[in-house]
């Protein structure tokens, strides 16, 4: 694959002239020019570089640059403490309490590169699995989460239909209270109505007889009809006075329960059904790593302690929160 950026010419570059690269060179990590690669070839210590056409390089990524980017100068050290290449001033500022600074160069000879490489890439391995069982966990807890999010809105409507269920019943039982109540008021005021009727009948009944009196009879049977009339009339009176002191009206109320006013008025200070809670349990992921980066450079001086740290592995725990949500009842 063609690099899509242009890469110029090093040699060209320390001297400060700006030339489009027609070669690569893996061992120098840098661009040649037809004229430098010419003389790139004719040199001993570089005829036997590893050279590729400019139009199928494939540049390395980003981080490999040969210079310090905070002082643009050649790495050219290594610091064996922080693990790092520097260039002189890196050492003087920043590493000049440092013990064993060493030559980039022969750091990089005495380095099994194969090595290194499997013990970046088991790192990277290592940190992918990490990762996903991070994002893994993270989901189920999304998953849980819904289902509680659930539960607690059904427990909620739950309480809520079982308010508006006791309360229907409670509203039933006073209709059907009201419901015999009235009934048996209304059924004493119809039965007075219909007594009245029967008396309005029969008043009316004694006046037509008594409008009959003297038309057929003699003096003697009309002294004894209109008597006899006087005194059913004067019992009816005495029966319509009588019902007219027992005369009642009826008002059909309701006297509330103190209870009621005691519920409004905590209903009216009940600010909340509940409380919503996140609880947040601390679980651990662990993953391998090797315990010194240092042991990839396989150093003559100290071949033992890297035999030993190369062996040796570590566990690095990771810390994440579990939260579960939970509904406390007020």
């Amino acid at each position: 694959m063609a690099s899509s950026k242009m890469i110029t010419c090093g040699p060209c570059q320390q001297g400060k002239v700006n030339t489009s690269a027609d070669i690569c060179c893996y061992n120098c990590d840098e661009g040649l020019c037809s004229t430098c690669f010419s003389l790139h070839e004719r040199l001993k210590l570089t005829h036997d570089h590893e050279t590729i056409d400019i139009q199928t390089y494939k540049p390395s990524f980003g981080s490999n640059k040969t210079e310090c980017d905070t002082h643009r100068q050649q790495l050219r050290l290594y610091c064996p403490s922080h693990l790092m290449p520097c260039c002189d001033e890196c050492i003087s500022k920043g590493h000049s309490k440092c013990t064993g600074i060493k030559s980039l160069a022969n750091v990089v000879d005495q380095t099994k590169i194969e090595k290194s490489k499997k013990s970046v890439e088991k790192d990277i391995t290592s940190i992918l699995q990490l990762l996903d069982k991070m994002a893994n966990n993270k989901s189920e807890n999304i998953q849980r989460g819904e289902q509680q999010y659930q539960i607690i809105k059904e427990s909620i409507s739950k309480i809520r239909k079982e308010i508006n269920k006791h309360l229907d019943q409670l509203e039933k039982k006073i209709y059907k209270e009201a419901d015999t109540i009235w009934g048996l008021e209304k059924s004493k005021l119809t039965g007075f109505i219909v007594e009245i009727e029967e008396k309005r009948k029969s008043l009316k009944e004694m006046q037509e007889d008594l409008h009959a009196v003297k038309v057929h009879t003699s003096t003697l049977q009309s002294f004894l009809g209109i008597h006899q009339i006087d005194q059913q009339v004067h019992r009816c009176i005495q029966h319509v006075e009588e019902k007219n002191k027992a005369v009642r009206e009826v008002d059909i109320k309701i006297k509330q329960n103190d209870e009621i006013q005691h519920i409004f008025r905590k209903m009216q200070s009940l600010i909340s059904l509940g409380e919503v809670k996140v609880d947040e349990t601390e679980i651990t992921f662990t993953k391998e790593t090797s315990v010194n980066r240092g042991a990839q450079v396989e150093s003559q001086e100290q071949p033992k302690i890297n035999k030993m740290t190369m062996n040796t592995e570590t566990k690095i725990q990771t810390n994440l929160t579990d939260i579960s949500f939970s509904y406390i009842p007020i």
